[in-house]
Order: C-alpha cells, then sequence, then structure tokens
C-alpha cells in the first residue's frame, strides 16, 4: 500500500506536524537564550489559549474580548460582582473598553451591571444566569482538555508548576518595568 506523501523537515527526517507553531518548535534552532526560549514557548501557549477561546466565544455567539469579559467574571467575587476597574486590571485594558463591551454583553443577556452598593459611582458587572448555564455546558469541553494538558503531572506537581508560571510572570512584570525605565535613560538606584 503507498503511504501518503509527507513534509519533511529541512533539519530533520521526521514528518512536520500539522500546526505550524509545533511545527516551528520542532524545527527551530535551540541555541536560544533560555529567556528568548521561555517567551517564546509562552507566546505559543498564549496562542493555543486565545484560539481554544475563540472558538468557545464563537459558539457563544460572542466576541474574543468578551469572552475574557465573562472569564474575568468567573473568578470568585463578591456578592454584587466585580468592579469594571478591576475587570479592566486583569485584562490590561482601558475601562472604557470593558464599559462599551459590558453593555454590549448587558443587551444580549449575558452579565448585568450594576452600581455598587458601596460607592454608586462604580458599575459592578456580574454574570447572568443564562452565561452560567451555557458557560456549565463548556465544562466537560474544558475538563476534558484540562485533563489532556496536564496528564502527565500530578496534583502536588500540577500546582507547583502553576506556582513556578505565577512566580515568572510577577519577575517579567518587575523586568518590563524596569526595562522601560532603561530605555527612558532613568537610572534606578543600586540595592545595597
Amino acid at each position: 500500500m503507498d503511504q501518503p506523501s509527507v513534509k519533511r523537515s529541512r533539519h530533520t527526517d521526521n514528518p512536520l506536524p500539522q500546526n505550524e507553531f509545533v511545527a516551528e518548535s520542532k524545527t527551530r534552532p535551540m541555541e536560544l537564550d533560555p529567556v528568548r526560549q521561555l517567551a517564546w514557548e509562552i507566546a505559543s501557549i498564549s496562542l493555543y489559549f486565545a484560539e481554544i477561546h475563540q472558538i468557545w466565544a464563537s459558539a457563544l455567539g460572542i466576541s474574543y474580548p468578551q469572552w475574557r469579559i465573562l472569564m474575568a467574571l468567573t473568578k470568585p467575587a463578591k456578592e454584587d460582582g466585580v468592579a469594571v476597574n478591576i475587570v479592566a486590571k486583569m485584562l490590561h485594558v482601558e475601562p472604557s473598553f470593558v464599559t462599551s463591551q459590558s453593555k454590549a454583553l448587558e443587551k444580549e443577556g449575558f452579565l448585568y451591571r450594576r452600581p455598587s452598593s458601596i460607592d454608586r459611582r462604580v458599575v459592578q458587572l456580574s454574570l447572568s444566569e443564562k452565561t452560567r448555564r451555557q458557560l456549565a455546558n463548556l465544562i466537560g469541553q474544558q475538563t476534558t482538555l484540562e485533563e489532556f494538558i496536564f496528564m502527565d503531572f500530578t496534583a502536588a506537581e500540577r500546582s507547583d508548576f502553576i506556582a513556578m508560571l505565577t512566580t515568572l510572570k510577577l519577575r517579567i512584570g518587575k523586568v518590563r518595568h524596569k526595562a522601560a525605565l532603561d530605555c527612558l535613560g532613568v537610572v534606578l538606584p543600586s540595592r545595597s
């Protein structure tokens, strides 16, 4: 029986995977310094998650940025919801963007916008029951994906891995600020 022709990598005799990001990671020279390699892998993982979330957003009939707002509201929150400015900080966007998108989501019945019981100027966002039901329908798919993603990890290893990523995120955030200051020519006092 004839085998279908398979495109081969220039660097190896292995068949190229279908996904271009996986293909590039297999053929990319491994001479990158650890920070650049980490950045590349994290960026690739982020793109994969964005694609998955875009599919789920499409299933609900909303945009990917609107999906992200709904996901920010699934985090444990106070009874009366999460303030617009907090959601904006979580998503690294302007509060005005969250305001406009949340108004569209409220119009479609995905969330509620209510003034805070403490400060009436603050708008609190919370998921509607309709959205909670729709998200519950996606839980099965999410659980299956999570099981596959972490299939080689014990619960403790998964927890440790996520904790390490959180530590890296915090450190990279600090480096980002230092890089910005360096580009502006600001010299920070050394810590002695």
